[in-house]
Parts: C-alpha cells; sequence; structure tokens
C-alpha cells in the first residue's frame, strides 16, 4: 500500500491547531454568542453584550434552531410551526439540512457540541476527498497533501463551515471522481454506485447555485476526459453519470419539488433577480487570496472590506490560500506532466475569475443566466479555490521531480538539503497558517454558554402561549427564529417566509421585511401593535426587553440590543400605546410580555358555537366543533398546497383559503371532529422509495462484482 504519511501528518496538524485546545480548555466551537447577546438571555449568567462574531448570526438565529429541534424527529420536519406562524420545515433542501455533514452531529452529539461536530466533520471531509482525488489521479502522497490542504482549508470553505453551501462544496473532488470511474471503471455497477452516493450527497446540501457550480465543475471535467480520450468511452460515461444523477435525483424528489414550491411561494427570484450580473470584485480582492486578513477579520473587528457592495463582509469575501499555495500554484501552471490537470484547472479558475473581476457586459452575460442571476455570482469563486488546490497538487509534484532529476539526486541525497526540507514542510506550510484562520473566526465557549436555555421569561410565555396563541417582538428581543429552539411560536422569522405572509405582515409594520436582509422583524417605533394582521395571526403577546412600560416606542429601542435604522422613504412615525391597552403579564429581569386581547384565537367558529382543541403538533392538529346551526370555522393555521389536507370526521374536504393564507372550513350543525394533516403527495413518495429500491440494488450487484483496479 502506497505511504499516506504525508495526507495524514497535514490532516493531523490542522486539527491539532484548531481542533485539539477545544480538548484542553473544554471548550466548544459556538455562535451562541450572538444569541447570548440579545434579551431574554442578555442579562443572565451566561448573557453577552457584544458577540465576538456578528458574521455568524445566521447560523445562531436559523441554522442551530432547526438541528436542535431534530431531537423531536419527526415532529416538525416536514413543517417548521414556530417559525413565521408556520412554514416548511428541513424537509426541503434549500436549508441544507437533510446533508449527513449537519444531521449526524444533530442525532448524535449533545446540543453544546453540534456545530463543533460539523466543522470537524466538513473540514476533515473536505481534505480526504480531495486527497483522494489527487491520489486516485496518481499524484504522490506529498503532492495530494498539499492540494488537498489549499483547497479544504482555504478560507473560502471553512468560514462557511456552518452555512449549507459548504455541505455542497466538499463534495466537488467526489464529483470529479465520479467522472473518472465513469471513463475508467469496468464494472458498471461500482461505476454507478460510486456516482450515485456522490451526487446524493452533493443534492443534500441543499445550497441551488452551490450545486451549480459543482455540475459545472464536473461537467468541464467530463468534456475534457472525454477530449483527451477523443471521445472513447465518452457515451458509455456519460449514460452512467445521467443515470446515477437520475436515481439521486429520484430519491430526492419530495424534498427538491418541496423545494421549488418554497422558493416560489417566497418571491426571492423576484426580490433578487439581477444580482447575479451587478456586482463584480474588484482587483484589489485579489491580495487576499495571498493573505487572508489583508482587510482583517471579524474577530478582531477590523475589517475594512474591499470596497464592493453595502453587504461587504469577510464571509462573502474570503478567499484565501495563503502565500504557500499560491506559490505551489504558480509553478504548478507550468507543470509539463500535468496538462491535462492544469489545463483543466487554469479553465475552471478563468471561467469564473475572468467575469467575476472583468465586471461589465461579461459578468452581466454570466451573472444573467438561469439560477445564477439571483445569487452573488462572486460566491463562484470556490471553484477558483478548487482550481488552486488542483495547482498547487501539479507544483509539488513538479518540485518533486526537479528533486528527482539526475543532475540533482546526488546533491540532494542528504537529508540536511534545505530545498528537500521545503518541499516536505510545504503542506503543513499551506494547513497550519489556515487553521489558524479558522481558529480566530470562530468564538469559543464554554458547553453551558452554548445551549438554548430557558429563562423565567421563556418558561411564562410557553405558558401563555399554550393554548396555541402566537408572540412576536418589536426590535431584537429573541431573535426571529430562536423560538423554534425553545418550543414556542413567533410570527416573525427569518428566511422561512412566503411573500403573502410578508404582505399581510406590512400592515402592521410596513418596515418589517427588506432592511435587514432575509429577516422579518418589526420596528419598536413604526409597529402597529393593534393592526389587524397581527389578530389574524393569533398573536395574542408582545415580548420586550426588561423595564419596558409599553411593547412599542421609542423606549423599546433604546433598551434594545441593537438600534433599528431602516432604509428608505416609509417614515417611522412612533405610536403612542398606554399600559391601559396592553397590559403586563410578566415583568421580570430578563423579559416584559404584553397582552394583545383582540388577538383572534388560533381556532374560532365564526357564528354561535364552541371550538374544543384536541391536537396541536406541528405536522397535525385536530379540533371538536359543535354548534346547532351550520357554520365556519376559521384558524390561523396556514394553507401549503399540496400538502396540508383537512378532514371533517374523517374525510378529505375541500378546503377555503381565507385572508390568502389561512383556512376556512364550513362545518355542518352538530358536533364534528376537524383534522389537518400535512402528507407529502403519494406519487412523490412513490418516486424517492422506488429510487431507494434502485439505489439498493447497485449497491448489492456493486457489492457482488469482482474488483478491478482503476487505471486513470
Amino acid at each position: 500500500m502506497e505511504s499516506k504519511r504525508f495526507g495524514l501528518a497535514t490532516l493531523l496538524a490542522f486539527d491539532l491547531v484548531l481542533f485539539a485546545p477545544l480538548l484542553v480548555t473544554g471548550g466548544v466551537f459556538s455562535s451562541h454568542d450572538f444569541v447570548r447577546a440579545h434579551h431574554p438571555w442578555r442579562q443572565g449568567p451566561h448573557g453577552v453584550l457584544e458577540a465576538e462574531n456578528r458574521l455568524l448570526s445566521d447560523p445562531a438565529a436559523s441554522g442551530q434552531t432547526t438541528l436542535v429541534r431534530y431531537r423531536s424527529f419527526p415532529d416538525g420536519l416536514f413543517w417548521n410551526s414556530w417559525v413565521s406562524s408556520g412554514s416548511m420545515g428541513p424537509f426541503q433542501l434549500a436549508q441544507g439540512f437533510l446533508s449527513p455533514f449537519v444531521a449526524l452531529p444533530a442525532f448524535l452529539l449533545p446540543e453544546a457540541g453540534i456545530e463543533t461536530g460539523i466543522l470537524f466533520l466538513k473540514f476533515n471531509f473536505a481534505f480526504l476527498a480531495a486527497y483522494a482525488f489527487l491520489r486516485s489521479r496518481r499524484f504522490s502522497d506529498l503532492a495530494a497533501a498539499a492540494g488537498a490542504a489549499a483547497w479544504a482549508f482555504a478560507t473560502g470553505q471553512t468560514v462557511w463551515g456552518l452555512w449549507m453551501q459548504s455541505s455542497v462544496s466538499v463534495t466537488y473532488p467526489l464529483l470529479l471522481m465520479a467522472v473518472d470511474r465513469a471513463f475508467e471503471e469496468e464494472s458498471t455497477a461500482r461505476a454507478l454506485r460510486f456516482a450515485t452516493l456522490s451526487i446524493l450527497l452533493c443534492l443534500t446540501g441543499g445550497f441551488p447555485h452551490w450545486i451549480l457550480f459543482g455540475a459545472f465543475a464536473a461537467g468541464l471535467y467530463l468534456l475534457m476526459r472525454a477530449v483527451s480520450r477523443r471521445g472513447r468511452g465518452a457515451l458509455r460515461a456519460l449514460g452512467r453519470l445521467g443515470a446515477s444523477a437520475a436515481v439521486a435525483v429520484a430519491i430526492l424528489v419530495p424534498s427538491i419539488l418541496a423545494t421549488a414550491r418554497f422558493l416560489e411561494a417566497s418571491e426571492y427570484g423576484a426580490i433578487r433577480r439581477g444580482m447575479g450580473g451587478s456586482y463584480a470584485l474588484p482587483l484589489r480582492h485579489l491580495r487576499l487570496y495571498f493573505v487572508p486578513d489583508y482587510a482583517g477579520t471579524p474577530r478582531r473587528d477590523d475589517y475594512t472590506g474591499v470596497g464592493w457592495i453595502p453587504g461587504d463582509n469577510y464571509i462573502e469575501t474570503a478567499a484565501g490560500v495563503g502565500l504557500a499555495a499560491a506559490a505551489l500554484a504558480f509553478v504548478g501552471l507550468a507543470s509539463v506532466k500535468r496538462r491535462r490537470e492544469g489545463l483543466f484547472a487554469i479553465l475552471l479558475g478563468a471561467a469564473v475569475a475572468i467575469p467575476l473581476y472583468a465586471g461589465g457586459p461579461l459578468l452581466a452575460a454570466v451573472g444573467g443566466l438561469p439560477l445564477l442571476e439571483i445569487g452573488l455570482f462572486a460566491r463562484a469563486k470556490i471553484l477558483i479555490l478548487l482550481a488552486v488546490g488542483i495547482l498547487a497538487a501539479c507544483g509539488v509534484e513538479a518540485l518533486e521531480r526537479l528533486a528527482n532529476s539526475d543532475e540533482e539526486l546526488e546533491r540532494l541525497a542528504s537529508p540536511s538539503s534545505w530545498r528537500l526540507l521545503a518541499l516536505r514542510v510545504a503542506p503543513f506550510l499551506v494547513a497550519v497558517p489556515l487553521a489558524f484562520q479558522a481558529l480566530d473566526f470562530y468564538p469559543e465557549s464554554r458547553p453551558e454558554e452554548a445551549v438554548f436555555e430557558d429563562t423565567p421569561g421563556v418558561r411564562k410565555l410557553r405558558e401563555l402561549t399554550s393554548d396555541g396563541s402566537r408572540f412576536a417582538a418589536a426590535g431584537w428581543t429573541l431573535l426571529p427564529n430562536v423560538a423554534e429552539a425553545v418550543g414556542l411560536e413567533d410570527a416573525r422569522g427569518h428566511f422561512l417566509l412566503d411573500a403573502r405572509y410578508r404582505q399581510l405582515l406590512a400592515g402592521a409594520d410596513p418596515n418589517s421585511f427588506g432592511t435587514y436582509g432575509t429577516y422579518l422583524v418589526f420596528d419598536p417605533v413604526s409597529l402597529d401593535p393593534a393592526a389587524r394582521a397581527l389578530d389574524l395571526a393569533s398573536v395574542r403577546y408582545l415580548a420586550a426587553p426588561p423595564g419596558v412600560s409599553t411593547p412599542v416606542g421609542p423606549e423599546i429601542e433604546a433598551r434594545d440590543a441593537a438600534p433599528f435604522h431602516p432604509k428608505g422613504a416609509i417614515p417611522r412615525t412612533a405610536r403612542d400605546v398606554g399600559n391601559a391597552s396592553y397590559p403586563r403579564v410578566y415583568a421580570g429581569p430578563d423579559l416584559t410580555v404584553f397582552e394583545r386581547s383582540s388577538a383572534r384565537p388560533r381556532f374560532r367558529l365564526e357564528g354561535a358555537g364552541a371550538v374544543r382543541t384536541l391536537e396541536l403538533r406541528p405536522e397535525r392538529f385536530a379540533v371538536e366543533t359543535e354548534a346547532d346551526a351550520p357554520a365556519r370555522l376559521a384558524t390561523s393555521q396556514k394553507t401549503f398546497a399540496p400538502y396540508w389536507k383537512v378532514f371533517l370526521d374523517g374525510k378529505d374536504v375541500t378546503r377555503e383559503a381565507s385572508d390568502g393564507l389561512f383556512f376556512e372550513l364550513a362545518v355542518p350543525a352538530g358536533r364534528h371532529r376537524v383534522e389537518g394533516r400535512f402528507q407529502v403527495p403519494r406519487a412523490e413518495a412513490a418516486v424517492s422509495g422506488l429510487g431507494l429500491l434502485v439505489l439498493a440494488a447497485i449497491i448489492i450487484t456493486a457489492a457482488r462484482s469482482r474488483a478491478e483496479p482503476i487505471q486513470p
């Protein structure tokens, strides 16, 4: 067996720098200080005044919350009842929570260790996948280690560790290996097995743009392999890859269609259209490839940006590979032996770099392509990092050939040769500085500080809303989506928003959406606490910072963890409300809670009669109605076709939408049972089941076939 000592040693060095200190300190990497910097945790024993890295707000407020909910599986998998008065759960792929890179740590580790587990799993897998690809291309152990480190540990990869994008990008080398095997593997079953599992793993990452980037890289690699073989075996390889993709897609059909329906309902495409061709990176950004912290870092709070867009931040511009990897990549450009790998890397990197840095009509054309037009094309620079990793491996191999040439052999035979020593430490010169960059990015916490713990105010809210009513807040009190982790139902949300619901809540606050990206939050000054929209959503309680006298107004903003500064033409008119209208039902050191008596119940009969809630769970509910005459059951339960089904006394009935969002149902006189169930369409479930059966057959057939060596 060929030596793997440099590969294993390089990975070990990275892990020792990044993760070994946690074993000594007993700490964990956590984004939770962002949550603890807000009420109701802000003034508790583990509260903080400022988060160490505010860029980790998304994982803290809408990533970790869902992963914590996984522990109640399957409740909440299909329908997230705690966010935005109800929305699609992680069953849809848009958030990437079906990926084993996030699901396994969520299921297997204590809550405090979930994020550390995700980072460990992704970083190690990214390296091992790249190393395996390079070794399959007959790179040496040393060259593969350097190339894999440049790819897997680049800041453009590691800073996205807690986001779904990196669950996709770490699989790119496997897609390239799948192309190789589609050409070279004698056994069709084994080629299909590897390709199907690789594509399936990529798709579960969920982020459509980065899936598209990976497909482009694999497609370019397939084309170059076909050209180099003058078309021999190209149709067979294409057929194998197409069949593998079909099986993987079939397995995920229910999730893919759920994602498409959610994105259509969200209208994010219309909001973001034109973004892909609008923002070119300035050439000064190139320096960040060589010196990742040239413009500062968020942990030091000295990041100056590159003068790019209003959302210019360290995560969006991170692309650092370091000086060692960059130097090796430049050497790799001249590699003679690796013309094919080098040419692929050059074409791959150039396909992204030229439009990204040239801008103008070229970026408008490329960034205007379907799917690309609704996202930042700058994120495609992940493919530049893949190209750099391959070129770095080519560079090390070229230096190895030089060291082993006849002219140099005798002079370099001494173990003390500085050239030989420099060559052997190359992977470590790449990996170790990048490990320190990652270490500087992720805050460390004590385990007890990395969990969503209850406070007296949270417990009071849970007690008050046990009848199915919801709460909301003006400002950043109890961050949107965090209610998911503590078992409360919030009218606000982050990312999981449908357009009709945003339009409804705009009636309560015209500044509720658009100022803070994909957050749906209420401005403390412009929110109308008496709005009918809040009544329709069953918002009975308004949470606020401790010590305030009203649920809205300048006092909220003054005591909040962060001020609101909406931009736009809508004026912020302060509203005057009195305590008599919104009595305080809780006033503690962590939270103040006000009651809205005008809120409608979750289920109500319009007319004479009574409603009794029998069951209320994320994917199902049941109520009993009793009336002397025919009546209408009105609810604040969202509809979402074709999933929610309504049954009257066990029979499927047609439901009617109320206010464009919530269903209503005509019920006859007398006593009746009304049930709602979230159901995946049978045809979609059947396709998924068939895909799983085909995959099982492929795996069994591949296991029985005789192993043949693969010759790249």
